[in-house]
């Protein structure tokens, strides 16, 4: 089995906003504090020149650091400046070519991979017209790690956004979770074609679905009555 790429290779992909003469702190040191302090559970920019600090001695063993850690106003200052969806499809793509070797080490052998969309906690601005950011994501429970997430600018742009967020990350073999929006037929055609199975919820909003369904389930418990959740000897 190949190796995934080093981070690295992938966010030097990612074009450097700022004017190279003014430029005490690498991009690709900056990009890679920040996301292994978000990793670590840090949420502020605070948290990223913090974490720096204190990993020094470590960090410098893989990264230049001309000039020490920098400051979390020059992190707010470039991340600022960044494209996100060009920073965000390189993060993605590592994810990707790590998840093979990755999964293959983990305690369980089957992945179930929530699709969801939230609004970010927060996010709303409290000047007129600034609306929570929303975003649709994926999750790893076997390895416990978002596989890939997307901005969405309303809640009805997941049936887009969906599709073109599993295009993106290897689902072979999972059992994905989702309800709402992501359960549209179009996107569980999607999860087959990734080489995945589905779970999706169905709600009274769905009622001859609902009802179809439910006359299946009822039709076979009767002739198989030992499968009922609480048949003698039987426990949920």
């Amino acid at each position: 089995m190949l190796k995934p790429s080093p981070l690295g290779m992938f966010l030097n992909d990612i074009e450097d906003p700022r004017r190279a003469e003014s430029c005490d702190h690498k991009l690709i040191d900056i990009l890679m504090i920040a996301i292994f302090t978000i990793m670590s559970g840090g949420e502020s920019w605070e948290d990223l020149a913090l974490y720096g600090k204190e990993k020094i001695d470590w960090l410098k063993t893989f990264l230049q650091l001309p000039c020490g850690i920098p400051s979390h106003d020059t992190f707010y200052r470039v991340f600022c400046l960044l494209d996100p969806e060009r920073f965000q499809d390189s993060f993605t793509r590592w994810v990707k070519s790590a998840l093979p070797e990755a999964l293959s080490t983990a305690d369980t052998p089957f992945d179930i991979v929530p699709m969801d969309g939230k609004a970010i906690r927060g996010s709303k601005g409290k000047g007129k017209g600034k609306r929570a950011v929303h975003m649709v994501s994926t999750w790893s429970s076997r390895l416990g790690l978002v596989l890939g997430q997307k901005q969405v600018d309303k809640k009805s742009n997941e049936i887009t956004a969906v599709p073109e967020l599993l295009e993106a990350i290897d689902l072979r073999g999972a059992l994905v979770t989702a309800d709402a929006i992501s359960c549209q037929k179009s996107i569980a055609s999607k999860y087959i074609e990734q080489g995945a199975d589905y779970l999706l919820a169905v709600k009274g909003n769905q009622e001859t679905l609902q009802k179809d369904i439910q006359a299946v389930v009822e039709s076979h418990w009767e002739l198989h009555p030992q499968d009922l959740p609480f048949s003698k000897g039987k426990r949920l």
